[in-house]
This record gives C-alpha cells, structure tokens and sequence, in this order.
C-alpha cells in the first residue's frame, strides 16, 4: 500500500508503499506497517482535514501488490477508521493515485504544513556507550510496532533513531502531540517493549528544545543526547 506522511506528491522514480490490510484492532499485529518499493513515478501523501466540531481527519491509499488491490483508509485520527478495496493492475495504480489526491483536494484533504506537526522521540537509557544485542532488538521492535500504531491511527509515522551516549532515542513526527504521546504509552505497554523505562519527549517542528511528557521514572530533566 501507499504511505508517505505529509507533504505534497513529488516525482520520484519509485513509489513507496505500504503493505497491511486490515479491518479490526487484532488484526494490526498481524500485518506490519513497512513500506516496500516497486517502480513508478510518484511519492503519495497521506491527506488531512480538519472537519467543524468533529476534529481532524484523514484519508491515504496503498497498494497491496501481494492481493492486487487498492486499500482506501479514511477516519478521524486517533481512530482506526475504515477501509474498502478495489481490485487493481498494478500499472494502473500510478494514474488511480493520481486521482485519489485530486478528489481528495476536492473535498477539503490537503497536507500539512510543519507548523502544523510535532516532533516526538522516545527514548531509552542504555547500560552501556552502544547498548547490547537486546537494545538492538528493542530499536527494531519499537520502531515496526509504533510504525504499525501510529500509521493505522493516523498520527504520524516513524522517522529514523540514533543510538549512543547511553541512550536510544527513536523519532517520530506525528500531527497530534497528546493523542499521539497516549497512544504510544499504549503501544509499548502492550507489547511489553521495556515500557518501565521509556520517556516520551515532543516539540514543534520549528523549535529547539524537547518538552518531557512522559518517563516512567522521575528524571529532573530531559537531555536528548
């Protein structure tokens, strides 16, 4: 399936996808949110608008190359929402992209500017310079299950960590900074990923310093590095 986060359609000479399909909150464990590459011309958005009284919402596609559908995955964030599916060719997914973004803008979704995202990282101390194998393990099955929660409910996506100093930090740019502080504490608590010492920092896009939101043991401040 298609997902990008954010921004506007750019030419590039491959398509990311996304591959996961599901309709219920059990089913997210089953499918991973990673994307994979085959060759097309497009970067897709994934789209937002905020709807009166009702908060903000969002609507994405991907392709499923495995089943040869289109997933649609629409709802309000912090919501899992719904998805449909339509039988596709996968040359023809280009052009049904394409037009998946002009009706999109038709009907109010368009993609946020950075004033309007968070940066989050959550962050872990280490015994060690480096850590060991098990902090290794844990940087990759924070980053796929948060990758997995966040991209269903449509609050961001994971963007990179660095390790060293003592601590793993992996960052996150989310478009909801409360709503996705909560549902991260949730995804790490249930898949027992070291929740007893976590801390959860965020700041705007345009600012320098991280706010602490979240340590399950009291630290006086937070230092990223």
């Amino acid at each position: 399936m298609i997902f990008l986060f954010g921004y506007s359609i750019k030419k590039e000479c491959s398509l990311i996808i996304k591959t996961l399909i599901t309709r219920s909150s059990k089913q997210l464990n089953a499918v991973p949110h990673q994307p994979i590459i085959i060759n097309c011309k497009y970067i897709m958005s994934k789209l937002y608008k905020l709807v009166e009284n009702r908060g903000l919402h969002y609507k994405e596609m991907w392709f499923d190359n495995q089943r040869g559908v289109i997933v649609i995955h629409s709802g309000k964030v912090g919501y899992i929402g719904k998805s449909e599916e339509i039988a596709i060719k996968v040359e023809d997914v280009e052009k049904y992209s394409e037009r998946f973004v002009s009706e999109c803008n038709q009907q109010g979704y368009m993609n946020l500017n950075d004033d309007d995202l968070y940066r989050l990282v959550i962050q872990y101390p280490l015994k060690s310079e480096f850590g060991n194998k098990r902090d290794a393990w844990l940087k990759d099955k924070v980053q796929e299950y948060v990758q997995n929660h966040l991209g269903w409910y449509g609050l961001g996506h994971v963007d990179g960590f660095d390790i060293g100093n003592k601590k793993l930090n992996i960052f996150c740019i989310v478009v909801n900074e409360e709503k996705a502080v909560s549902s991260i504490k949730t995804c790490l608590k249930t898949y027992r990923l070291d929740f007893t010492n976590v801390r959860i920092a965020t700041k705007k896009m345009n600012e320098n310093e991280y706010r602490l939101k979240y340590s399950y043991k009291f630290i006086e401040k937070f230092e990223l590095i």
